[in-house]
């Protein structure tokens, strides 16, 4: 997988999606391109990277659009990819209004988050932002009237009964539905419950917390859906960031189409958006800004709006922590236990660490040596609660 390849830079691959990982092109970003492109070797391994982390469409659309020439198969791959993508997001859109149009009818308004969202309201084609379900907020009051009304629909739902006899929600519930165009498109129900018990897929998931602001309106397809504001959508997705990178690993990573997301939504919304007020009140945003676009150049016209600050010496770029949770804990058998802990325990990487945390540079001693192993030690203990619900729940 896309590993350093010596001191100062990173696998060609990851590199060229990275850039990519953008909704709009700009001069000086086709120059980069133009460059890589030229030296680039590894065409064989491009089209699966690209899909690995969900940017084959826009990897197509901007090699396309730049006018760059590359190998004929690996162009045919990535062009039949994006064609797929848009046939699919064309059927997700269609499967979201009904949704959308059936909870109406029972006076549910659900918030669709990234996802579909983003694809419509940033991307010059929907096709180009990759989806694989659909994403709907609820209040918790309408989580379990919603599941019954897509059960009575044709949905496929699970869990069938939501542990209703419990009282409880899982925070986290889904519903495939009917066959579509030769697919079944995945809904997740979320909702945030702030008093949500400590057992597995039952804990508060911070998330999802922070949508106060009244809904916004966005057209799909000639249809009102309701999503948050862009200030919302903008912590929300770098939440969702940190939370992926935390348990990702090479082979399951915190996806480029996420800093794709961050990327497109910033320098859409960047005269609208108080940077001041994110300096003082959310350095975090801005400290994983500085690490996204030490990859993917910052538009000169928007050099002066978003105050972005040089980033040196970032070592470990696309590199995970080799220990639990970011791998299987099946593995101490094949390493050993007691090398299986010592790994749970090695400090991440300064990209790992400025990205998962927000942090800056000056940050970095601390994270490394204090926060993370505490956050470690915390996560342990709470697999162990789990396990102990778990077992006092039989």
């Amino acid at each position: 997988m896309d590993q350093t390849n010596d001191s100062g830079g990173i696998n060609q691959t990851y590199r060229l999606l990275a850039l990519c990982a953008r909704a709009d092109g700009h001069p000086v970003f086709y120059e980069q391109l133009a460059r890589l492109i030229n030296q680039f070797t590894a065409w064989q391994e491009l089209p699966p990277q690209a899909e690995l982390h969900g940017v084959s469409p826009l990897l197509w659309y901007h090699i396309h659009k730049s006018g760059a020439v590359i190998p004929n198969e690996t162009e045919r791959v990535l062009k039949g990819l994006y064609l797929r993508q848009r046939a699919y997001n064309r059927i997700a859109a269609q499967v979201l209004i009904e949704i959308t149009t059936l909870f109406e009818n029972s006076n549910i308004r659900p918030l669709l988050l990234k996802g579909l969202a983003l694809a419509y309201k940033y991307y010059p084609d929907p096709g180009l932002r990759p989806t694989s379900d659909i994403d709907l907020l609820l209040n918790q009051a309408d989580v379990l009237p919603a599941l019954d009304l897509l059960a009575s629909a044709g949905f496929r739902v699970d869990p069938p009964h939501a542990s209703r006899t419990r009282g409880l929600i899982p925070k986290e519930l889904t519903a495939d539905s009917p066959l579509r165009g030769g697919h079944r498109i995945r809904v997740e129900l979320h909702h945030y419950d702030p008093k949500g018990r400590h057992e597995k897929g039952n804990s508060p998931d911070p998330e999802f917390n922070g949508f106060h602001a009244p809904p916004q309106i966005l057209i799909i397809n000639k249809n009102i859906v309701y999503t948050s504001t862009f200030m919302e959508t903008l912590h929300y997705l770098s939440r969702h960031l940190e939370k992926h990178l935390f348990i990702g690993n090479s082979n399951k990573p915190a996806q480029l189409k996420w800093t794709a997301d961050i990327i497109s939504l910033v320098e859409y919304h960047a005269e609208e958006i108080d940077w001041t007020h994110l300096q003082q009140q959310h350095p975090d945003i801005l400290n994983r800004l500085d690490v996204l676009y030490n990859l993917t150049p910052l538009p000169e016209h928007l050099k002066k709006i978003i105050p972005l600050r040089p980033v040196t010496n970032l070592s470990g770029l696309n590199q995970y922590p080799p220990g639990w949770p970011h791998q299987s804990i099946q593995q101490w058998k094949q390493v050993g236990f007691l090398r299986f802990i010592w790994q749970v325990f090695i400090p991440p990487a300064d990209w790992w660490l400025r990205l998962n945390y927000g942090i800056n540079e000056r940050s970095l001693f601390w994270y490394r040596h204090i926060v993370y192993r505490m956050q470690i030690c915390k996560a342990i203990f709470q697999a162990l609660i789990h396990k102990v619900g778990e077992f006092t729940s039989t």
